[in-house]
C-alpha cells in the first residue's frame, strides 16, 4: 500500500426490491406468509422483490402493493415511498422513451419525401430497363416465330399459282424454297408461288439475327382441270 493513503469500502445503497426481500428474509417469512399479511398476491410480491416490473400492472397499483408490503414488514414508509417514487419515475421515463421511439418509427414508415419519391422513381426505371433488356435478350436468343396464314397444308388446287402468306418476328429473314422474300416492319410476309403439276413441296424458313431458325414444310398438289377430266374419262 502506498504510504499516506488508506482504502475505504463504499457501501452501495440497496434497491427497493433488495430492501423488501431482505426485510422479509430477516423476519423468516415466506411469500405465502407475506401474501396473507399484506393482502397482496404472492406472484406480485415475488415480481417486486426480483425487479420484474414488466410483469406488474400499472404504476398506481404497484405503488399500493409496495406500501402495503412495506407496512406489513414494519419498514420506514417514508424511505420506502421515496424509493418507490424514484422507481416509478424511472419506469415512466422508459415507457415514454419507448412510446416516442415507436411513434418516430411509425412516422418514418409513412413519411413521403421528395427524396424518397426520387429514389422510388429511379428504382422503378432501373427495373423497367432491366426487364426490357431481359425480354429482348430472351426473344433474340430464342427461335423466331413462324406462322403460315395461307394456304392450308396438304392443299389440292387446280390453279398453277397460289398466294403464300404468313407472319414472323420483326427483324427476321424469310426464305421460301431457298428464295428470300421481303418482311414488313410488323413481321408479315407474302409471295406468289408458281406450281408444277403434281405434288409441290414448299419449305418456309425464318432466321433471326442470332442465327436461330424455324421452318415449316407444306405439301401442295397442283391438279389441272384438264387432267381431272382425262382421269374421269379413262375411268
Amino acid at each position: 500500500m502506498i504510504s499516506g493513503f488508506s482504502t475505504k469500502k463504499i457501501k452501495s445503497e440497496k434497491t427497493l426490491s433488495e430492501r423488501l426481500k431482505a426485510a422479509r428474509l430477516r423476519q423468516k417469512l415466506s411469500l405465502s406468509d407475506a401474501e396473507i399479511g399484506s393482502k397482496v398476491r404472492a406472484k406480485y410480491l415475488a415480481a417486486i422483490e426480483e425487479g420484474r416490473w414488466s410483469e406488474l400492472p400499472q404504476n398506481v397499483y404497484v405503488r399500493g402493493f409496495i406500501l402495503a408490503y412495506a407496512k406489513y414488514l414494519k419498514l420506514d414508509l417514508r424511505s420506502i415511498t421515496e424509493l418507490c417514487e424514484s422507481e416509478m419515475s424511472f419506469r415512466r421515463s422508459k415507457e415514454q422513451q419507448k412510446i416516442s421511439y415507436n411513434q418516430s418509427f411509425k412516422e418514418a414508415k409513412v413519411l413521403i419525401t421528395p427524396k424518397l419519391i426520387g429514389y422510388t422513381a429511379m428504382i422503378l426505371s432501373i427495373i423497367s430497363v432491366v426487364t426490357y433488356i431481359a425480354f429482348q435478350l430472351v426473344g433474340f436468343a430464342g427461335n423466331p416465330e413462324l406462322k403460315i396464314i395461307s394456304p392450308n397444308n396438304n392443299l389440292t388446287t387446280d390453279s398453277d399459282a397460289i398466294d403464300l402468306a404468313g407472319v414472323t418476328d420483326a427483324d427476321t429473314f424469310i426464305s421460301v424454297n431457298e428464295e428470300n422474300i421481303p418482311v414488313s416492319g410488323d413481321g408479315h410476309f407474302s409471295t406468289k408461288l408458281k406450281l408444277h403439276q403434281g405434288v409441290n413441296m414448299v419449305k418456309v424458313k425464318a432466321i433471326n439475327k442470332a442465327k436461330k431458325s424455324s421452318s415449316e414444310v407444306y405439301t401442295i398438289e397442283y391438279k389441272p382441270k384438264t387432267a381431272a377430266i382425262e382421269n374421269n374419262l379413262n375411268q
